[in-house]
C-alpha cells in the first residue's frame, strides 16, 4: 500500500481545520511543493559537504566520527545511513530548523510554541567507492518499525513532539520511502531491542502493514512522536536524503539542546582538529560527495566525483 502526494498547497498556507483532522485522525500529515527547486538544491549542496566533513575529518582523525551512522552491504559497499546532529554545521539547516513553513503547521498542531529538540539528517546514500581506514557494522540502512517516543522516553520527553521530514530527494518505492502505519500514534506500543535499535514488539502490530510514502522533492511530512512507521532498504542506487527537525511544545520546558548538545561538544574539537591539519597541509581530503549529473522525473543520477 502506498500513498503519494497529492498537488502541491500553499506553501505559506496555516494549516486548514481539515488538515488538523486529517492529523488527529492518521497522526501524519503529507505537504508537497513546500520548498522550491532551488532550496532543495541549497540542501543537497550543505548535505555533500556535511557528508565530506564528517567522513574527511574522520579518516584525519583516524576515528570515526561518533556523528556517522554508516553500514557495509555483504557485497562490501557502503551506506551512509544517518548523519546526526547537523545545525551546528551548516548555517542554512539551521535556519531551516527555524522557517515559518515548518513552525506554523507545528503550532496549529501542537496549540504551542515548537521549540527544537534535535535533528538529524537520514541519508541512505550508497557510496561509489568503500572508505577504508575505520570500523563500520555489516548491515543495510532500513529503519526498523518503531515510534521515535521509544527512545525519547528515556529523556522523559513528552508524547506530543512533532517532526517534520523534508525530502531532499523523490522518494520512490525503490528508496526505501517511510512506511507509516496511519493511526498508530493514539497509543504507544511497547518496544523490544532489535539489530537495529528498538521496534515495536511483532505481537502488537503487523510488521508487514504499513503504507509507504511516495513524494517528490522538496515535500514535507509531519508525524506524531507516537507514530509507528519504519523504510526498506535503499536499493535504488541513489541517495533518499529526509532532513528530520523534532520539535517539543514550549509548556513543557525541557531546556535548550539538551538531546543533541552532548554529541556536538564531543565531536567539534575534532572536526576543528581536522581542519587545522587541513590548514598545515597535514592532511590533504581523500573523500569527495557523489555529485549529481542529471535528472529523472524530480530525481538525481548519481556519479562518482
Amino acid at each position: 500500500m502506498t500513498h503519494t502526494a497529492s498537488p502541491p498547497a500553499k506553501p505559506n498556507a496555516h494549516i486548514t481545520q481539515e488538515k488538523l483532522e486529517q492529523f488527529d485522525r492518521d497522526g501524519f500529515l503529507i505537504m508537497p511543493g513546500v520548498f522550491s527547486p532551488a532550496e532543495v538544491g541549497n540542501m543537497r549542496t550543505e548535505a555533500d559537504y556535511i557528508l565530506e566533513l564528517i567522513i574527511n575529518s574522520s579518516l584525519a582523525n583516524k576515528r570515526r566520527s561518533g556523528r556517522l551512522d554508516w553500514n557495509q552491504l555483504p557485497d562490501g559497499a557502503q551506506v551512509v545511513r544517518k548523519i546526526q546532529p547537523i545545525n551546528d554545521m551548516s548555517i542554512f539547516l539551521q535556519k531551516m530548523s527555524e522557517d515559518p513553513r515548518l513552525l506554523a503547521p507545528m503550532r496549529g498542531i501542537m496549540g504551542d510554541e515548537p521549540i527544537l529538540m534535535e535533528e538529524k539528517l537520514n541519508y541512505k546514500q550508497p557510496l561509489t567507492e568503500p572508505v577504508k581506514g575505520m570500523t563500520i557494522r555489516e548491515a543495510d540502512d532500513r529503519f526498523p518499525v518503531h515510534n521515535d517516543w521509544a527512545y525519547y522516553a528515556a529523556q522523559n520527553y513528552p508524547q506530543t513532539i512533532l517532526s517534520s521530514a523534508i525530502s531532499m530527494d523523490e522518494c520512490t518505492a525503490a528508496s526505501g520511502p517511510i512506511r507509516v502505519w496511519p493511526g498508530s500514534h493514539k497509543t504507544h506500543l511497547e518496544h523490544q531491542v532489535c539489530d537495529f535499535g528498538l521496534e515495536v514488539k511483532p505481537t502488537l502490530i503487523d510488521h508487514g502493514g504499513g503504507m509507504d510514502v511516495l513524494a517528490p522533492a522538496g515535500t514535507v511530512m509531519f508525524f506524531h512522536s507516537l507514530l509507528v512507521h519504519n523504510s526498506t532498504a535503499n536499493v535504488s542506487g541513489k541517495p533518499r536524503r529526509l532532513m528530520i527537525y523534532s520539535h517539543y511544545p514550549k509548556s513543557a520546558n525541557m531546556g535548550y539542546d539538551v538531546r543533541n548538545g552532548p554529541g556536538r561538544m564531543r565531536e567539534t574539537p575534532w572536526e576543528r582538529q581536522y581542519t587545522r591539519m587541513k590548514d598545515a597541509g597535514i592532511y590533504r581530503d581523500t573523500f569527495k560527495a557523489p555529485v549529481a549529473k542529471g535528472h529523472e522525473n524530480g530525481g538525481v543520477f548519481w556519479v562518482g566525483a
